[in-house]
């Protein structure tokens, strides 16, 4: 459980927003909205103990992210997924000079950072969760040289949408129990909103907590407002039901051959 108590957060102009409580479950998708410049982004940081919140406190499984014992925050961090807005591509040295970051570097990079998966169990998973998410990552054939598929991509060449995607992959590679994705269904696009949502059930059906920050809850998605509006700041709250009525399907389960979205989008 992710509790936070009376938060605060200063920006340049002074206070953003102050004594914001909530409560998130195991197993739960929270989707924080509100409005531009609201400080969504920061409230995000500080849930996953990024940045140390001005006022209050972050408590998970008991433990303070804050005032807990030496190294909290970062243990925390270790099982928690971070999709950001904005691509993660700034920092990244390039394998080689005059050669571009490419998505199988990126899938490298969460590899290591969830505890050196082992290459053939990444290339695999690899595979299935770009498939996932609706891009092809075939592996060369034997005896041909590498290059073939998405993971051979160059980061620089994907669409807003494939950015947002190959990102979210990337961080499921490591199996995190907690998923923080910022601004990840507005930049995937209106045919992924579904499947997203689909695919985020999924995921808390099997006890992984995701919590969202969009500027507005996406067309179709079956919410309940949450949380005190009294101890909201300028948030609104929502906790992801059931999908639609209408729609086909109501029990997607995670897999690459089940959910899927337009190729591209």
């Amino acid at each position: 459980m992710i509790e936070a108590f009376r938060l605060g957060a200063l920006g340049r102009n002074g206070t953003l927003w102050d004594g914001v409580d909530l409560s998130i479950g195991d197993g739960d998708v929270w989707l924080v909205s509100g409005p531009p410049s609201c400080g969504k982004s920061i409230l995000l940081r500080i849930l996953r103990g990024d940045r140390r919140p001005d006022a209050g406190d972050v408590v998970v499984g008991g433990e303070s992210l804050v005032r807990g014992a030496r190294g909290a925050a970062a243990s925390f961090r270790a099982s928690a997924g971070l999709v950001p807005e904005s691509f993660p591509s700034a920092g990244f040295s390039k394998p080689q000079a005059g050669t571009a970051r490419t998505v199988g570097d990126l899938f490298r990079l969460s590899a290591l950072v969830g505890g050196a998966i082992p290459a053939t169990e990444r290339k695999r998973r690899e595979e299935e969760l770009l498939a996932l998410v609706g891009l092809s990552a075939p592996a060369p054939e034997a005896g041909t040289p590498p290059g073939g598929g998405a993971h051979a991509w160059e980061l620089s060449s994907l669409s807003l949408s494939e950015r947002a995607r190959v990102a979210l992959a990337a961080e499921l590679l490591r199996n995190p129990k907690y998923l923080f994705a910022d601004m990840l269904v507005a930049n995937a696009g209106k045919d992924w909103t579904d499947t997203l949502g689909a695919l985020f059930r999924a995921l808390a059906r099997e006890g992984r907590t995701i919590v969202l920050a969009e500027r507005s809850v996406p067309d179709r998605w079956q919410v309940a407002r949450t949380g005190d509006p009294a101890a909201s700041g300028p948030f609104s709250f929502y906790r992801l039901g059931a999908p639609p009525p209408e729609s086909k399907r109501s029990d997607l389960e995670w897999r690459p051959d089940d959910v899927g979205g337009e190729e591209g989008a």
